[in-house]
């Protein structure tokens, strides 16, 4: 028989909108533990706040990103209770974003958060078996080697609590239940590896709409706008780019800086952002080539423009005669 457990499970639900989308009351991100430094995360404009029994929900926008997290208590929970509970959150979480239209591209985390213990490794040791279950998202008994390995991979702020990351869900130890600068990191990684998602997306259309023109019957005018369009997505592109890379900014706070980067290692981030470079030279290559073909047409047009002006001065001198 399984055991049971009790706390607070947190679904994050990450969409991508079309159009940026701001309220008019605008919510920090919770702050530092670390009191000394003055550094703020980036700021959410809250969309929605839905408050039920046990439960509450927060609709919030970063940019062109909606974000859907909904807390809900549990107590005394079994397996296959909190597997129900995780896929009954989930599709209310699904629903939101379908509001607002931003349910094409989707990243999903889901944190099981306790407080009820005396020693966090203790916890970990004494329900190693359900929570290796919770992280992996399966009912089946988990291998040994890979709870080892599970066991091994979590970070402390300190002696009274922990966190273990995994592909899409994680395990929250913390008595105080202060655990949503965690959390606010966590949308963050989200919110980067589905931005990546959607540029590589975005470049491999635009790739295959180009390498499907047949350039040798492109007129001289619809090269010069193809030109023009190309150099404008480059710049949005980059731009679009950079604002990716730039999500997050962690000063100072060792933690924090850990806990993103081993999230941005789970994700393959680095792998997405190879893949896109990877597209974006692609990208470059076809405008270098489009401003060939321009160059080209210059010269012809040169040259013709210059037969007929010695075409013409024959001409005259011929009537002159």
């Amino acid at each position: 028989m399984d055991s049971v457990l009790s706390g607070k499970i947190v679904q994050i639900l990450v969409g991508y909108l079309k159009e940026n989308i701001y309220s008019e009351q605008m919510v920090k991100l919770r702050m530092k533990r670390v009191c000394s430094y003055e550094e703020f995360l980036p700021t959410y404009s809250l969309i929605e706040r839905i408050t039920e029994e046990n439960k509450e929900v927060a609709i919030k926008a970063y940019e062109k990103n909606i974000i859907v997290e909904i807390v809900k208590d549990f107590k005394n929970k079994d397996l296959i209770t909190l597997f129900e509970l995780k896929e009954m959150l989930f599709d209310e979480a699904l629903n939101y974003l379908k509001k607002y239209n931003a349910d094409r591209f989707l990243e999903s985390y889901t944190l099981y958060c306790f407080n009820e213990y005396s020693d966090p490794d203790s916890f970990i040791k004494e329900n190693k078996y359900i929570l290796a279950k919770l992280l992996r998202n399966q009912y089946d008994d988990v291998p040994e080697e890979y709870i080892n390995e599970l066991l091994k991979n979590k970070i402390k702020y300190s002696t009274k609590d922990l966190i273990i990351l995994d592909w899409d869900n994680g395990i929250i130890l913390d008595k105080n239940e202060d655990f949503w600068e965690e959390v606010d990191i966590i949308e963050l990684a989200c919110i980067r590896v589905l931005n990546l998602r959607v540029f590589d997306n975005m470049l491999s259309e635009a790739i295959q709409y180009f390498t499907r023109l047949q350039w040798e019957k492109l007129g001289y005018f619809r090269l010069k706008r193809l030109s023009k369009d190309l150099y404008l997505q480059r710049i949005s592109y980059i731009s679009y780019f950079d604002s990716i890379e730039n999500v997050l900014m962690l000063y100072g706070d060792r933690y924090y800086a850990e806990l993103y980067e081993r999230l941005c290692r789970i994700f393959y981030v680095n792998e997405w952002i190879k893949r896109v470079e990877k597209k974006m030279d692609m990208i470059n290559e076809i405008y270098t080539m489009v401003r060939q073909h321009l160059t080209e047409f210059y010269g012809l047009l040169l040259e013709v423009t210059i037969v007929a002006l010695i075409l013409l001065e024959i001409i005259l001198a011929l009537i002159n005669i």
